[in-house]
């Protein structure tokens, strides 16, 4: 089966990257030049700019589909196509409320996330509609709590129960995979931990900095701590000058070696949709460490505290949450046994567990079985009605389109402006 996956600038390097390095059984996946489309809200009163003014809705629409393409795999976006789809989110709240270039910009600006509580209540009840639309066939969500997140807000939103009803029989939880490693002989010497973070502020990069100094005073040559990523401003020296090893970002293939080779993943992350990262590490025989709590609260769907990683809950300041990672990552460091265990246990759980391959392909090869049984569609009198009031009922201002490249580089420049992401609760 043929399936298309797009948009390119909304698809994620780890989850999306996964299903082309490995996709299901008899799927293959193909890409095709887009626009996104912006409907401007009715109130704007000036010139529109998605990175300014709020949308009522928005959705993308493909171009030079490749012959033989029965379905499309749409990354948060609803579609418009003569094709069935299905969206997949980490979260769908975001394209709900505002839309990812809206609440990119405001962030870029240093405004609030949303805009005035009329505008949210239009934008809600307009992509509601497009999601709810018969040619999406599922609605893929990577955690069960993102699933039950996004029917709660529905529920108590004022939506049209109809709606609702509708959205919550075509949405599941799938939890992405990625390739389990073999497992491999740990030789003796220093214990490895790496940290990764790509974006400094929001991957808890300067607890980690401080959680490596004290390690390194602990243990000394008994830790081999891998700072990868960019460093804080001023903590760089301190950590060459304790012996940590610092890397820059690495390409993807580089990355996952150097996780391969490590012994514990060390993840003092402000918040996690999902936690590609933390997969990764899991697949690759790491013994996790990461936050559990606020920001993180679906961790436990992942992995078991104790069994697959260990679990830091405190919430408190700067200075408690480095002593309670520092003893968390000091307890694997000290218990070779404990360490091998959760190392085994999570080579387990990515091979054949819920979080393998098997797992997730069985679960896509049913939803995009069930979206080919709908068949391409041919845009008759119905369709066209149906589109017309559609257009009337969000607001009458004409359509703002972006083109593919408009996308990436709008999106690149918000993203360096803040230096991190942008999550709408």
């Amino acid at each position: 089966m043929k399936v298309l996956l797009g948009p390119a600038h909304e698809l994620h390097v780890g989850v999306h990257g996964s299903l082309v390095a490995a996709p299901p059984p008899g799927v293959s996946y193909v890409r095709c030049p887009y626009t996104l489309h912006f409907r401007p809200d009715r109130d704007a009163r000036h010139p529109f700019s998605p990175l300014h003014d709020p949308a009522v809705s928005e959705w993308v629409r493909f171009t030079g589909v490749p012959a033989g393409t029965a379905v499309v795999h749409s990354s948060r976006l609803p579609v418009r196509s003569p094709l069935p789809w299905v969206v997949d989110a980490d979260s769908l709240l975001t394209p709900l409320r505002v839309g990812r270039f809206f609440a990119l910009g405001a962030a870029a600006r240093g405004d609030p996330p949303f805009p005035d509580p009329p505008a949210v209540a239009r934008r809600e009840a307009a992509m509601a509609a497009r999601y709810a639309d018969r040619r999406c066939a599922r609605l893929l969500f990577r955690t069960e709590y993102a699933r039950r997140m996004f029917l709660d807000h529905l529920s108590h939103g004022g939506h049209r129960p109809e709606t609702v009803e509708t959205l919550a029989g075509k949405s599941e939880a799938v939890y992405p995979a990625v390739p389990a490693a073999a497992p491999r002989e740990r030789r003796a010497g220093p214990v490895c931990v790496l940290y990764m973070g790509r974006t400094a502020q929001d991957k808890g990069a300067e607890v980690a900095a401080e959680v490596f100094l004290q390690l390194r005073e602990r243990h000394g040559s008994a830790v081999r701590p891998v700072f990868l990523g960019p460093c804080p401003a001023g903590l760089a020296s301190r950590l060459a000058a304790a012996g940590v090893e610092l890397v820059p970002v690495l390409p993807r293939t580089d990355y996952l070696e150097r996780l391969r080779r490590a012994d514990v993943f060390l993840s003092p992350t402000s918040f996690e949709s999902f936690g590609m990262g933390l997969l990764e590490a899991a697949a690759a025989g790491l013994a996790v460490v990461c936050p559990a709590g606020p920001g993180m609260e679906h961790i436990g769907e992942l992995f078991t505290a104790g069994e697959n990683a260990l679990f830091v809950t405190d919430t408190g300041p700067p200075a408690r949450q480095v002593a309670m990672f520092t003893a968390a990552v000091s307890a694997l460091i000290r218990d070779e046994p404990l360490r091998r265990r959760l190392s085994m246990n999570n080579h387990a759980l990515t091979s054949r567990g819920k979080l393998s391959l098997r797992r997730r392909d069985e679960r896509l090869g049913a939803v995009y079985a069930h979206a080919a049984a709908l068949g391409a569609s041919t845009l008759g009198d119905a369709d066209r009605t149906r589109a017309r009031t559609e257009a009337e009922s969000e607001c009458d201002r004409p359509v703002t389109t972006w083109a593919e490249e408009v996308c990436h580089w709008a999106g690149q420049h918000c993203a360096a402006r803040i230096g991190g992401r942008v999550v709408a609760r």
